[in-house]
């Protein structure tokens, strides 16, 4: 009997039920070993079934810890990697954008709280550990704002790493890939100075973004209110220096004083609320099919109500009343990043190029250990080329216990 294996290599952390992974295979067909992913075909007798789950041993492999991976023409035993089979085919998965927007606001030097670092770094040191979990699977780019390091600072932001495939670390390697490497570099180069141009950055940046290929996702990071509009004008309760008791000079902005009136403090202009730009921005983007997912560092909670409307606008809301990912501490901001990066960068969906010669002949594996096929708590066909993760079987995925996942077929499923 002659069956076949796709072997999905994912990353360390998963993934987002919505999204798709394409495989491309050609049943019948055998070739070189792919680096990354690979579909193997196998050769099974009538009486083969799946290993056990407790059957774990067999072959390490290169490229994202894939089985097999150093056989051209498989190992010599084909039973050596703990699955029926030996060959392999290469497997194109189509990865998303994954865009990081930071705030480098003066406020962002101040330390976050767990930590003595700034906010600026523990944002850095954050994007680094989600990159280094998904990095393999997205294509990554990033922009800081404001640009410039004048006092006022209120230029829009700019693109600093042009979008491209990312790298691991990945099963194998030893340290942080070549992309990896210069997108820390990148963002290390700059140091928080300068306002909020919310606004004008999400539109300077939006022809950029809306012209990448495939999903994109901007993961907008922040410390305070968008400002830096000096066409806006308002009272005590929408000015930023009112909102927050700030002192300038012998000027004491409370609620017996606009500092934002020019008449009050020249420029005081620029430190209005920009919450009406800043929600068209994002609004902008959701039309060219560019999701964002808004982050708001510790200092962004009296602007909750327009980052709110901003996670809202940007398609990526939270559930209750914070719409978006509020964080208070260093461990709260590295979770939160690594968890948007894993609903980005992997699904509970497999999309299969062709259907199985016989359905009834496929097992999933979780790193050599076989999944139960089960509606609710295993995996499911939904069309003869989707395979579903669901229940405990989806959520074991997105725990980040599970490195690669594999789909044989040509032995007898086993059923939960």
């Amino acid at each position: 009997m002659r069956g076949a294996a796709w072997l999905l290599g994912l990353p360390d952390m998963p993934a987002n039920s919505s999204r798709q992974l394409r495989l491309r295979t050609t049943w019948g067909t055998s070739a070189a070993i792919a680096a990354l992913s690979a579909v193997t075909w196998v050769g099974c007798s009538g009486s083969d079934r799946a290993p056990p789950p407790s059957e774990t041993t067999g072959q390490g492999g290169a490229g994202g810890g894939l089985i097999d991976a150093g056989f051209n023409d498989g190992p010599p035993d084909a039973d050596a990697a703990g699955y029926c089979g030996n060959q392999f085919v290469p497997v194109v998965i189509d990865a998303p954008n994954l865009y990081f927007i930071l705030d480098r606001s003066g406020s962002m030097g101040d330390d976050l709280e767990g930590s003595s670092f700034s906010k600026y770094t523990n944002a850095r040191i954050a994007m680094r550990d989600v990159l280094r979990a998904v990095g393999h699977r997205v294509n990554v780019g990033a922009a800081v704002f404001p640009e410039g390091n004048m006092e006022l600072g209120c230029a829009p932001g700019k693109e600093i790493f042009k979008t491209r495939p990312g790298d691991g670390p990945w099963d194998g390697q030893v340290g942080d890939g070549p992309v990896l490497t210069d997108f820390i570099k990148a963002v290390s180069f700059y140091q928080p100075g300068g306002g909020t141009p919310t606004a004008a950055t999400l539109e300077a940046l939006t022809p950029t973004l809306s012209a990448l290929e495939g999903d994109t996702y901007v993961v907008l990071a922040t410390d305070g209110a968008p400002n830096c509009n000096g066409l806006n004008s308002c009272g005590p309760d929408k000015c930023l220096l009112n909102i927050e008791n700030i002192s300038i000079g012998t000027l004491d902005c409370d609620e017996t004083v606009n500092c934002c009136d020019p008449a009050t403090l020249p420029d005081g202009q620029f430190q209005c609320v920009d919450d009406v730009a800043s929600v068209s921005a994002v609004s902008t983007l959701a039309a060219a099919d560019v999701t964002t997912y808004v982050v708001g560092m510790p200092g962004a909670g009296p602007y909750a109500n327009v980052l709110n409307a901003m996670a809202v606008a940007g398609g990526a809301p939270r559930p209750g009343n914070t719409k978006y990912f509020a964080v208070n501490d260093t461990d709260g901001l590295s979770a939160t990043l690594l968890s948007i990066g894993i609903e980005i960068a992997v699904s509970c969906v497999i999309e299969l190029e062709s259907a199985p010669p016989d359905p009834k002949l496929v097992n999933v594996y979780f790193d050599k250990s076989v999944v139960p096929g089960d509606p609710d708590e295993g995996w499911t066909y939904t069309d003869d080329t989707t395979v579903e993760l669901r229940g405990a079987a989806c959520d074991q995925l997105k725990s980040g216990e599970v490195r690669n996942v594999q789909i044989v077929a040509g032995c007898p499923t086993e059923i939960l």
